[in-house]
């Protein structure tokens, strides 16, 4: 027997704007995914940068870390411990989505948003710049998916430039 729950989600403010930038570039997302990309580059692994200070909820810096092993790894048993303890419900209006059982609950909201992209296709153009000292996570605009550099003006410039280095070494 299936049961469905009609949930009418009332405005709340966005807590995880407190802590997040959205639309720095490069390789800002879509709106209904760029809170999660943000949410991401708060571990500025480039200029070694935590950018969620002592104040955010450690829950907040476990679904970041969480995600970023999913994206990255595609390890999935932080998302899967966060899942079973932050509910989520579906929502029926013009299109069916999953929302947090909890309105406030931002953690639950981000999973939510992962499921959509999932659904979407969207999460697959979400990547991490291959520049190993950079790994930016950044989405991935181009046409046949192919991007790996979070700017080719930037870390693809320095990694075509090492890899020719390196051909020049070897000849």
């Amino acid at each position: 027997m299936v049961t469905t729950i009609l949930v009418l989600v009332p405005a709340v403010k966005d807590p995880l704007l407190a802590w997040i930038s959205l639309g720095d570039e490069p390789g800002v997302a879509p709106a209904s995914l760029e809170r999660v990309r943000a949410l991401l580059n708060t571990d500025d692994r480039f200029h070694g940068v935590e950018h969620l200070g002592p104040e955010v909820p450690r829950e907040v810096v476990g679904v970041r870390d969480a995600l970023r092993a999913y994206l990255v790894d595609e390890s999935r048993t932080g998302l899967d411990a966060l899942a079973a303890s932050h509910p989520v419900v579906m929502a029926f209006g013009a299109e069916p989505r999953l929302v947090p059982v909890v309105p406030s609950d931002t953690v639950a909201g981000l999973l939510a948003e992962v499921f959509d992209a999932q659904r979407d296709g969207s999460w697959q153009r979400l990547k991490a710049c291959a520049n190993p000292d950079c790994q930016w996570i950044y989405y991935d605009a181009s046409r046949n998916r192919s991007g790996r550099w979070c700017s080719m003006g930037e870390c693809g410039d320095v990694m075509k430039a090492r890899a020719y280095r390196e051909r020049g070494r070897r000849a």
